[in-house]
Order: structure tokens, then sequence, then C-alpha cells
């Protein structure tokens, strides 16, 4: 080399190393609307977790990623937390005492009203969904259940819980192909209620196969307990309301479904019917939450006590957890819950992301001759109770802004704010695209 370049690069400063900077641009004008800036904290918190749970390189178990200290400070629901690594006595990944990490968090040593729970308070949760979002009613109610109810909550709503009524019921086993779905499916049409969080508290699970079916239009419709009134209860309605659907719909669709093993490809026209029956629903919500704000601010006329409405958040289903033997499943999924997250939006609700959520957590373990995580429809722990830590963080957050406007504006909260018209740019492009392109 040259001796003038050589004495050329010696002589070129060191730039300084380089370091990310956290995001300070966060408040709502960020955003666009409030329930977007909660949408995002919440989609954050569990890609963090996901992100911590997988990050150390070596040989670390289940047990040792799980009980690091960041995990073990965020993670509710989770009272096991607290033991830390098993035979560690009691300790973290990093030999620091997980009680202590636990309680800082809030978790556990602290009355609810004091802790991350008390947005739950008295309320009533309601969860309409599928045996994934069976999972999540059960670890919010594992805080008095227990871990063996946590577990085994498939079984005891089985035993348990009362059978959906008005509804055609499906048995064991059958062949539904009117419907376009043959499998065991019906013996989940239950549902349940179990005691929740302080005086009052309860915590309900709906089941909910696909998107709008013969008991959607009973539950919202104008005799269904959303505008008639649930029994019991008088003029109240749930605090919170959460829904989730699509992956049954993908499944059953699939000739690489468990039970669709007789279809020599995929069922089109059923998908299609189900995306269409999507913006069906959630206009049957609106219209019935709609009404609940109207006998709230009824009520408040006597009482001079004005209640919000219930809060509604569309959670997006997680993956099949197939890997390459269900990739026709998968994508269907990333549909339904893009066409849901749009809907959701157009009707002014909150949307989780659990589907990134999940995906995050498993993408070490997907396709790897060594998972961490068991590859399943029902992920293991820690996706549930990553899940249900987010969906509270979001009730939280949305509470939060109703608090700030004493409870008067939730309709300006939950629809979007109209931005003033322009014209949308088309999606981006590569920078290089091919010939032709």
């Amino acid at each position: 080399m040259d001796l003038c370049w050589l004495l050329v690069l010696i002589t070129i400063p060191v730039s300084s190393e380089f370091e990310t900077k956290e995001n300070k641009y966060l408040d709502s004008a960020q955003f666009g609307s409030t329930y977007a800036q909660c949408e995002y904290s919440a989609l954050k918190l569990g890609t963090d977790m996901a992100d911590v749970f997988n990050a150390p390189g070596g040989d670390q178990d289940w047990d040792e990623r799980v009980h690091q200290d960041f995990i073990t400070e965020n993670l509710g629901f989770a009272p096991w937390m607290a033991h830390g690594i098993h035979n560690s006595g009691g300790l973290t990944m990093t030999n620091r005492n997980a009680k202590e990490i636990y309680e800082a968090g809030g978790w556990t040593g602290k009355q609810v009203k004091d802790s991350p729970y008390d947005i739950l308070n008295h309320k009533w949760i309601y969860m309409f969904g599928d045996s994934t979002t069976r999972q999540v009613w059960a670890s919010f109610a594992a805080s008095f259940q227990g871990n063996n109810f946590e577990r085994n909550a498939k079984e005891w709503t089985r035993h348990y819980c009362n059978k959906q009524s008005n509804r055609v019921h499906h048995v064991k086993g059958g062949h539904f192909d009117d419907e376009g779905w043959r499998g065991p499916c019906g013996v989940n049409e239950v549902t349940c209620h179990v005691s929740g969080f302080g005086d009052k508290g309860l915590l309900s699970f709906d089941w909910k196969h696909f998107p709008f079916e013969d008991y959607d239009s009973w539950f919202w419709g104008d005799k269904g307990p959303w505008m008639a009134g649930f029994g019991g209860e008088g003029t109240r309605r749930p605090d919170m309301l959460t829904i989730q659907f699509g992956m049954h719909s993908c499944w059953h669709a699939s000739p690489q479904g468990m039970y669709s093993s007789h279809l020599s490809e995929i069922n089109s026209t059923m998908i299609e019917d189900h995306i269409a029956k999507i913006s069906i629903l959630m206009a049957a919500i609106r219209r019935a939450v709609d009404h609940t704000a109207e006998v709230y601010k009824n009520e408040s006329d006597a009482t001079g006590i004005m209640k919000p409405p219930p809060m509604v958040v569309i959670v997006t289903s997680g993956s099949t957890g197939m890997g390459d033997n269900a990739t026709t499943i998968d994508n269907c999924i990333l549909r339904f819950n893009r066409v849901a997250s749009i809907a959701a939006h157009q009707f002014g609700f909150a949307v989780l992301e659990r589907g990134e959520i999940e995906r995050r957590l498993m993408f070490k373990s997907l396709f790897s001759p060594q998972p961490i995580l068991t590859v399943d429809m029902h992920l293991p722990q820690p996706a549930q109770n990553i899940i249900a830590t987010c969906l509270l963080h979001l009730f939280t957050c949305l509470n939060r802004t109703v608090s700030s406007s004493n409870g008067v504006d939730f309709e300006g909260i939950r629809y979007a704010k109209k931005r003033a018209s322009r014209k949308r740019l088309p999606p981006a492009r590569p920078l290089h695209s091919p010939p032709g392109a």
C-alpha cells in the first residue's frame, strides 16, 4: 500500500460507538389516536418480553430464560415466578432474589387497588374466543383458582360450565359439512363464569368458533344479554370485552388441519364467507356497546354518576405453531388478523396483536432441531401469561385516557381521529425493482 494512503488511514479519527436511542416520542400526536398509542405500548411490552426470553445465546433452559430479571418484574398473573429457578433457592438467572423482583413489579404483596391489577378491581371481564382465549382467561383466574386450574382449564370448563344456548349444538367428532367443518370442537360450546378481582369481580369465558354464527345473532341481538340484559345483573354489562377469532376458520378450511384430511384443497368459499362476516360482527358489537352507553347515560341522569361503556379489544390469533406442516393455515390466519384489525379500527375498537407477539416469541423454536418452546397450537408458558399481561397493560392504558377525560369523551377515544384528507401514497417499492416491474 502507498505510504501516503497508510498515513491517511492511521490519522482518521475513530467515531464514537453507535448507541440506540430510547423512543421518547410517545405522545398520542405521534400515533394519530390514543388507542394507537396504547396498542403500540402493549405490543412493545409483549415483544420485549419475548425478545428477552430468546436473548441468551447459550444452552439456557426454559426455567432459566423465563426467570430473567426483566420478565420476572413484568410478567403478571404468574405467582410461581416468585419461586425463582427450580432448586436455585429462589433466584433469577442473574442470582437475584426472584421474590423481591416480583414484589417490586407490584404483582404480589399488595392489595389489588395498589397493584397493576387495579384496573380489574370489581370489574367484569368477558372473553369471547377459542381455546387459546381460554388459556388467557385461565391466566386471569389463576390468581384465585391456582396453577392447577390454569393447567386444566380445558377439562374444567367442559365439566362445570353451562352449555351455550340459542345455537345449533355440534356433537363431538361430528361431520358438519354444510358448515364446512368436522371434528370435536362442539364440546367447547360453553359459557363460564368464575369470581374475579375484588367484590363483584367476574371473569367470563364464552366459546367462539367462527367470526359470526347463529349464537352471535342472538348474543348481540335485541333478545341477547347485551341488549336485553344479563340475567340477575340488572343494567350491569361487562366492563371489558375481548373477542378473538380466525384460527378455526383457517384450521377447518385447510387440508392441513387436524380434522380436515377429507379436503383435497382449501375451502376458499368458506374462507371468503367468514372474512365477509367480520364486518357484520364488528357492527353488531358496536351496536350493543352503544346501547350499553345509552343505558348508562339514562342511569346517570338519575344517579349523577356516569359509568364509561365497556372497553372492547379485538385480539388477533396466533399462528398454529406447526411450522412447514401448516403454511397455508398460518397464511390464512395472517389474512384474518389484518382484516380483523382494520375492521376493529373502523368500528372504533382497540387491537391487541397477539399473533405478532407469539410469532416473536416462537422464532427461535420454529424449524429448530432443539426448540426452546414446544411448537404447538396451544403455546406453553410464558406465552399465555405474556398475552394476559399485555391485555392488562392495554386495558390500563385505555382506562387512563377515559379517566383523564372524566369518563365522558369515550367516543372520541375509541374512534380513530380523521386526518385532513390528502392523496395516499402507493405502497413503497424496492429501490431496485426487477426489469419491467
